[in-house]
């Protein structure tokens, strides 16, 4: 650096430390990030006539679910500038605002700086510096008391994800509690599992076959802000005369670029679904076909026990329920025989509908039992009860069964917030089966996005396994239950803001944090847990490595192993080192990685030889190419070859009848009303406003919360009809108070005339410290449903089921 002159010139991050850490005392967060200076770490980097500067490439982001490949310019060893990469073709070159403004975020004053010990209640915020040995000990000590007075279960390891999710082995190395079902974004999931299979929400076709489709049905999604780097493919979609409908309570970026905006009411989406159905089989539009071939809607069932008629041999287990219940292979009527025979037998013509007596017993077609529980559904009942007309929803059937291939494109965090999502997945399987509009270009449905799923060649890597004896436990509930029903855990480790992340009703969640033994979080910024923690340690961040090489990933038909990365800010350490530093405590460190050099390299040992499309990626090649390969068969034309003849149920075909909830009465999706946010609900005389939340393209959940410009020009508001500020006297800018049973929050509002009156909305949740007082999960709904115990993934947390008041503050 001859002849450069460095905003921190002369002054280590050791030597910054030391010269700071004469301010240890009792001292809050606040005051620990004021430690630095305007010439220090947190300072723009400087130009300069002879700067130091290279380029490092990493993969982007690791929660939204992309890997958008990055192209970073290193200055003076600072992030300086972000870019989309250049080592990917142009299809692949993907970035959003997350990503633009990572410099802010890597350097934000919310930068946890060294390891902190809680000198003041749990709640307040108060700590002092302590070394990394004494809060890896006091950790480690905390853990190994409790197990060995307790168990092994009456500790708790949970890893979120804006620290990093490079891997997961602490809590399998001491065989910790892992908290269970995450109970977020998997309601619609949970209603399409038993029919198309435990993660059918990951579409079998590729986001790229958009422009093959007639109609695209975006349900509750909202890609233009919620997932930027998707809207491409809609966009090409649009250009290319695809029709495209949003079917969503907001006026939407996605639904202002749409053919078609279909305001429903909060919580109705499977009613309008319904419709659809009701409408498609009174017409006849439904594919008789497709239904024999590929459903179970041909399957005979017992009337009066509501069961399959099946051989008495087991087939398998059913992966999509949680008892793995294994199930005997089911009959049909044959026509050519009239007699039942298996389903599967060679020859067997099945009837469709019809009821028959065998051996005493009456059985009809599910085909049969369908019809006659839609006839409870009428198409008047369905717009009474969603808000769009007959007409529309008529309109909308048509065009979906009879105009060509069509995509429904849900999203995560919409109508999947609701305690009746699930029968919102369930309806939609049916409608897709009833139709055949599945397993062919420009036709499927699911949560299309660009990282998982089918959307380009699959990447082949090894994953680096423990030892069997070292796995998670159990204590039978899962984090989101905790706070409400008795359980062992007495201490917890979390890397992240579980808590406050994946919990509605956030006081029942923060009193039960404050009940325990003792806490400690692993997070890069002052997260909402963090002021109920008793140790805090800082990680850094996906810029930051000890090494010059960090996580290996593969997305978007590539393979990405992220490289010349900064140093750690102050005293962070990556998740590996911390995981190394924890594990040593227990004298297994050397069960783990040393280095992610060498993590790498056993991910990419021999692949070559176990799959042709790896061909050419090793370690020195991703090295000498920048860090990104492509798999052969990635790009812009790559089509999958997945069809209906993939499907991972028990019968291999698409099961609409989900006889597995039969003690519930669901065995097809009867309509109910959210538990909480429905028209005829009485709490509406006291809370009459539906209060919803969703993402934006300025966070992912609370992650990017920490960057300057987005609190500068989107911190936490809430936004409200101008119908509905009128009649409170309320102005954008305004502070307002929401507030409800459960609890209450103070921001500021904004007058939004894209909101239905009566509906309020507010971007996922911020970290607490943005509020003026408490902050959005205060207010949520923590009500389960008991029968989601008995689905996939367990019950989902209802966000979006709530209702609130607000007044001027």
């Amino acid at each position: 650096m001859s002849g450069t002159s460095s905003p921190h010139s002369g002054l280590s991050r050791r030597s910054f430390l030391k010269a700071s850490g004469a301010a240890a005392g009792a001292l809050g967060l606040a005051a620990a990030a004021g430690m630095t200076t305007t010439d220090g770490w947190l300072s723009p980097a400087e130009a300069h006539a002879e700067a130091e500067e290279r380029v490092a490439h990493l993969c982007h982001q690791f929660h939204c679910l992309t890997g958008c490949n990055l192209k970073c310019t290193i200055r003076d060893d600072r992030v300086a500038m972000v870019e989309p990469s250049d080592l990917v073709d142009e299809h692949h070159r993907t970035i959003c605002l997350r990503g633009i403004s990572e410099v802010q975020h890597i350097y934000a004053q919310d930068r946890i700086q060294t390891p902190l010990r809680r000198v003041g209640e749990r709640g307040e915020g108060k700590f002092e510096q302590i070394s990394w040995e004494e809060a890896i000990k006091t950790i480690a000590d905390a853990i190994k008391e409790a197990q060995k007075k307790y168990g092994e279960e009456s500790v708790f390891v949970r890893k979120s994800t804006e620290a990093g999710i490079d891997f997961d082995f602490f809590g399998a190395l001491i065989k910790a509690d892992s908290g269970g079902e995450w109970g977020l974004d998997r309601g619609q999931p949970n209603g399409t599992a038993c029919a198309f299979g435990p993660f059918s929400y990951c579409p079998n076709r590729s986001i790229w076959e958009f422009t093959d489709a007639s109609t695209i049905i975006e349900l509750g999604h909202n890609p233009l802000e919620s997932g930027i780097v998707w809207s491409r493919a809609l966009m090409d979609a649009k250009e290319a005369g695809v029709h495209i409908v949003t079917v969503d309570p907001r006026f939407t970026g996605t639904a202002s670029k749409s053919d078609e905006w279909l305001p429903v009411r909060p919580g109705t989406d499977a009613a309008l679904i319904q419709g659809m159905i009701r409408v498609i089989l009174d017409e006849g539009w439904y594919d008789e076909e497709f239904i024999k071939e590929n459903t179970s809607l041909v399957h005979l069932v017992d009337r009066a026990a509501g069961k399959t008629y099946r051989s008495a041999e087991a087939m398998c287990p059913n992966p999509a329920v949680v008892s793995l219940e294994e199930v005997g292979a089911p009959h049909v009527w044959d026509e050519a025989a009239g007699e039942p025979r298996l389903y599967s037998e060679s020859g067997v013509q099945p009837a469709l509908e019809g009821t028959w007596v065998i051996d005493g017993k009456e059985y009809s077609t599910e085909f049969t039992l369908m019809k006659e529980w839609l006839a409870d559904y009428s198409l008047e009942w369905a717009a009474e009860t969603c808000g769009i007309s007959q007409k529309t929803i008529a309109a909308l059937a048509d065009r979906y069964a009879n105009n060509g291939p069509a995509i429904i494109d849900f999203g995560l965090g919409g109508p999947d917030k609701y305690t009746n999502a699930d029968v919102l997945g369930h309806s939609t399987s049916i409608l897709v089966a009833i139709t055949g509009n599945y397993g062919k270009p420009g036709a499927g449905f699911g949560f299309y996005h660009g990282g998982l799923g089918a959307d380009d060649p699959a990447a082949t890597l090894n994953a680096w396994a423990l030892p069997e004896e070292y796995a998670y436990t159990t204590c039978g509930i899962s984090m989101y239950d905790m706070p409400y029903k008795e359980n062992p855990i007495r201490v917890a480790l979390t890397f992240g803001d579980a808590f406050t992340l994946q919990a509605a009703a956030a006081n029942d969640t923060l009193a039960w944090v404050k009940s325990l033994d003792f806490f400690a979080i692993v997070d890069i910024y002052h997260s909402s847990a963090v002021d109920y923690a008793d140790i805090v340690l800082p990680a850094c961040s996906k810029f930051e490595c000890e090494e010059n090489v960090k996580a290996l990933r593969a997305s978007y038909g590539h393979v990405m192993l992220a490289n010349g990365m900064v140093q750690p800010l102050f005293e962070s350490k990556s998740d590996l080192q911390i995981e190394r530093l924890l594990a040593a405590e227990w004298g297994l460190e050397h069960l783990l990685p040393e280095t992610y050099e060498e993590l790498a390299r056993f991910m990419l040992d021999g692949v070559e030889e176990l799959d042709p499309n790896m061909k050419g990626i090793t370690y020195e090649k991703l090295l000498e190419s920048g860090g990104c390969l492509p798999v052969a068969g990635a790009g812009p034309d790559y089509r999958p070859d997945g069809g209906v003849d993939e499907i991972p149920t028990p019968s291999g075909k698409i099961e609409c009848y989900f006889e597995y909830l039969s003690d519930f009465g669901h065995q097809f999706p009867v309509y109910e009303d959210a538990n909480e946010a429905y028209e005829a609900n009485p709490l509406k005389e006291q809370y009459p406003l539906y209060f919803m939340q969703g993402k934006t393209r300025y966070r992912i959940h609370a992650y990017y919360t920490s960057n300057q410009w987005f609190q500068e020009n989107f911190g936490p508001y809430v936004n409200i009809s101008p119908e509905d500020a009128e009649a409170r006297g309320l102005s954008t800018g305004d502070k307002v108070r929401v507030f409800n049973s459960r609890g209450e929050f103070k921001c500021g509002v904004h007058v939004n005339p894209s909101l239905q009156p009566g509906v309020l909305f507010m971007a996922e949740t911020t970290y607490t410290r943005y509020y003026d007082e408490g902050f959005l999960q205060n207010v949520t709904n923590s009500a389960r449903i008991e029968r989601a115990y008995s689905l996939y993934f367990g019950p989902q947390i209802p966000y979006n089921d709530t209702l609130v008041q607000i007044e001027k503050a």
